[in-house]
């Protein structure tokens, strides 16, 4: 990801988020020692970790002269402001003024809950003392060494519903992803639905024959396969893609899998984080499988769907998705259930007394 600057912000968030849930905020491997001026939900947030290695994440905007203190660095364990050397540490107090008198101010930044797991930084940017961390979604194998995974992580044009919409219809990969193109994704057997406020996806096909991409991934072009793809939404949009394939008739627990995550943290009403990753339990250690399967996978989001995702939004013109009167086909069971899903959570979260 790149600290190309601060994206322009309003007085006041004009989208509407879910706030009490917890977004992705980074891989937690790419937090070291120099700290991250990120933007989540038009709020500008600091991500750095502290003399013991523990992770934060407070206020990016210093009190003093609002500089961004993520493009500061930390120094005897606490975040310093790049402008004027104030120091704070991870509960948001600051602790060095370096200045004649070097008398500290009281008020503190605010911090926001975070937690690292399963590879990943977790935030949450509503009330902090709902932060359940039982609540995160479980991602266990992005960091179980069974697991060999590649991974990304970009700032994509966009809103991020857009973007959730994409992964829960496999139908466009026979259109945007020429080396995805297979009967499974237009032919095969859909089914959507809901459990309690998670949504499904599912995709199956029979006895045919899978992509050239995905079929040289797994050494089978040219042989036919049962293909069974299915994705999981988790509010507001962290999703599991669970592929599998394997000779026909062989039980679906034992064909091949290649687990995905897709998480989409929103940025601003234009701008999406995106983080994504797609691992293997074969071919283990193999730099140049990885490589390989690394170049095609960026490709394939980065080249092939987020340009097309980028346009649609601009087309959109800052209006509403449903007040555009969108047509609705058969594929767009997973995505239409997810949007209503988050509009009820959202309104649910707003209204906390009519939930009661």
């Amino acid at each position: 990801m790149s600290d190309a600057g601060v994206p322009k912000l309003g007085a006041e968030p004009v989208g509407t988020y879910l706030r009490n849930t917890w977004y992705v905020a980074g891989w937690a491997t790419d937090l070291g020692a120099a700290p991250q001026q990120r933007v989540f939900l038009e709020e500008p947030v600091a991500l750095f970790r502290d003399g013991e290695g523990k992770a934060h994440a407070v206020s990016g905007r210093c009190p003093h002269r609002f500089a961004p203190l993520g493009q500061g660095k930390v120094v005897e364990g606490a975040l310093m402001c790049p402008y004027h050397g104030l120091r704070f540490d991870g509960s948001g107090a600051c602790v060095h003024n370096p200045h004649p008198g070097g008398q500290l101010p009281e008020s503190k930044l605010q911090v926001y809950p975070l937690v690292e797991r399963h590879a990943l930084l977790w935030i949450w940017m509503g009330e902090a003392d709902k932060a359940d961390p039982a609540l995160i979604p479980d991602f266990s194998w992005l960091s179980d060494p069974k697991w060999e995974a590649v991974r990304g992580a970009t700032v994509a044009e966009g809103h991020y519903e857009l973007y959730s919409d994409n992964i829960l219809d496999l139908s466009h990969a026979n259109f945007v992803h020429p080396a995805l193109v297979a009967a499974a994704f237009t032919e095969g057997t859909r089914k959507f639905w809901q459990d309690g406020e998670t949504v499904h996806a599912e995709y199956i096909r029979l006895d045919d024959y899978l992509s050239e991409g995905i079929g040289g991934m797994l050494g089978r072009v040219g042989a036919k396969q049962d293909f069974y793809g299915w994705v999981v939404w988790h509010a507001p949009a962290v999703l599991y893609f669970d592929f599998r394939a394997g000779p026909p008739g062989t039980p679906r627990e034992d064909c091949t899998l290649l687990p995905s995550l897709h998480a989409f943290t929103p940025e601003t009403p234009d701008t999406t984080h995106y983080f994504w990753a797609t691992a293997r339990d074969f071919a283990l250690g193999d730099a140049e499988f990885t490589a390989g399967m690394r170049g095609a996978l960026e490709f394939a989001f980065e080249q092939e769907d987020m340009p097309l995702i980028r346009d649609s939004h601009r087309l959109m013109r800052g209006l509403d998705f449903w007040d555009l009167r969108p047509l609705i086909l058969n594929g767009d069971g997973g995505g239409v259930r997810a949007r209503r899903m988050l509009q009820r959570l959202i309104d649910r979260e707003r209204q906390p007394q009519a939930a009661e």
